[in-house]
């Protein structure tokens, strides 16, 4: 008897055991969806990975093309020698010699026109950081949405364990039921047993329940790039909005949209890369300017010191005539990329809108089910309240009983999940249509 009395306070211990530490509420933290949201985007990896590569391409953007190269250099060098030379009267003549070379210059190189090359190369750079800026949103958007699927998700499993605690509380009961009448000799023994064997089955799947959402939790903790075992808490829960009209959805999706977005930066980057592969075929004008200063010492007759310094300056022009096809071909390549980056768009833009077509429906049918399996629900919690009376008093069998318990169970499981699944189909929706932000 007292196996089976610690056996019901263990089941109890599960049910009020708390789901992320185990321990006393009044000491953790409640979050909210906002405050992980908040989290997640101070310091998850990928969002600062990101945001890295975003400066980088922020850096990119220069006036770097329309402005000159300015450049200064400066060298010096010596030399000594012995030289050994015999007269006609044969006597050796030693001379000794030396010398010291220093130039110093600096020198300008201005492109002035390049086929218009340079403004191409600009428009590129900032193209870039449009498509940079897109791709940023996206992964923002990506991650509140895994932080919102998340979030929900452990709603909806600690209303799944409450549930179950519910369970457990009418398996007891029943247990009680059953061992009592097993004492006093009006119940079977057998009937007893299989009560067990459902309490025990049912204090099982609450345990299991608890320890799935202690992983869901550090699954959240590690979006959010906190310590996995803080002492934070989700009380909320789970209200989908008004239904989401279709054809505001659609239009946001091609305005807004930031895959679709970054997917036309795209586009218009291949296209400025055909302007700058046709500017090679014209003419390249440079101008440049320098000054030098030049310094010479010699031991050598007649000059031994030699100075020079001055200014100078010019303008050149190459113009291409032929390059064995190769500017052709850079230009007809560019021209296929260009048709590809067209193409991608319009394919991107088409699965998108077949993907946002076909998870509206999806959407239509969880929050029907919504409504649907409430009915149902409380249906099966009256028809359980009855047969808890009925199986008290004796005039229904455990099995039966056992059926129309799992019967509530399995109702109020199923409109948890259409709940869950339709807010999660109204939030991939809003990212899908570019609303998240």
């Amino acid at each position: 008897m007292a196996i089976k009395r610690k056996l019901y306070i263990l089941a109890i211990a599960f049910a009020l055991f708390n789901p992320l530490t185990g321990q006393n509420s009044q000491n953790i933290e409640h979050l909210t969806l906002e405050g992980c949201i908040s989290k997640a985007m101070e310091s998850n990896f990928s969002i600062l990975i990101s945001g890295n590569n975003l400066k980088i391409i922020r850096n990119n953007v220069t006036l770097a093309p329309f402005l000159p190269t300015l450049s200064a250099s400066s060298r010096q060098s010596a030399n000594s020698g012995v030289q050994r030379n015999i007269n006609e009267d044969g006597e050796r003549v030693r001379t000794t010699t030396s010398g010291n070379s220093v130039i110093n210059g600096a020198n300008l190189n201005w492109r002035l026109f390049d086929g218009l090359s340079m403004f191409a190369t600009r428009e590129k750079q900032e193209e870039l950081l449009r498509q940079g800026e897109f791709n940023f949103r996206a992964m923002s958007e990506n991650l509140v949405m895994k932080i919102s699927a998340q979030y929900y998700n452990i709603i909806s499993m600690q209303n799944r364990i409450k549930l179950l605690d519910e369970l457990v509380s009418i398996s007891r009961e029943r247990y009680d039921q059953a061992l009592l009448k097993y004492n006093i000799g009006s119940g079977s023994g057998l009937e007893q047993m299989q009560a067990k064997i459902y309490l025990n089955s049912d204090s099982s799947s609450l345990l299991q329940a608890t320890e799935n959402i202690k992983n869901a939790y550090i699954e959240l903790f590690k979006l959010m790039n906190i310590p996995l075992n803080s002492k934070y808490a989700i009380k909320d829960t789970i209200i989908p909005e008004p239904q989401l009209n279709v054809e505001n959805l659609v239009k946001n999706a091609e305005e807004k949209n930031t895959t679709l977005l970054a997917v036309k930066a795209g586009e218009e980057i291949a296209k400025l890369d055909t302007k700058i592969a046709k500017a090679s075929r014209y003419p390249v004008l440079d101008f440049s300017a320098g000054y030098n200063y030049n310094l010479n010492q010699s031991g050598y007759f007649p000059s031994r010191y030699n100075e020079s310094n001055g200014l100078n300056w010019g303008f050149s022009i190459s113009i291409p005539i032929f390059s064995g096809n190769e500017i052709n071909r850079r230009v007809s390549n560019a021209k296929i990329q260009q048709e590809n980056a067209r193409l991608n768009y319009e394919q991107t833009r088409q699965e998108l809108m077949s993907e946002l077509q076909q998870l509206y429906n999806i959407y239509q049918y969880h929050l029907r089910m919504i409504e649907f399996e409430e009915e149902s629900r409380q249906a099966a919690l009256l028809n359980l309240e009855a047969a808890r009376e009925r199986y008290r008093i004796g005039s229904l069998s455990g099995i039966e009983f056992r059926d129309i318990q799992l019967s509530y169970l399995n109702s109020a499981d199923r409109r948890l999940n259409a709940i869950y699944q339709a807010k999660i189909s109204e939030i991939t929706l809003h990212l899908m249509a570019g609303e998240l932000f």
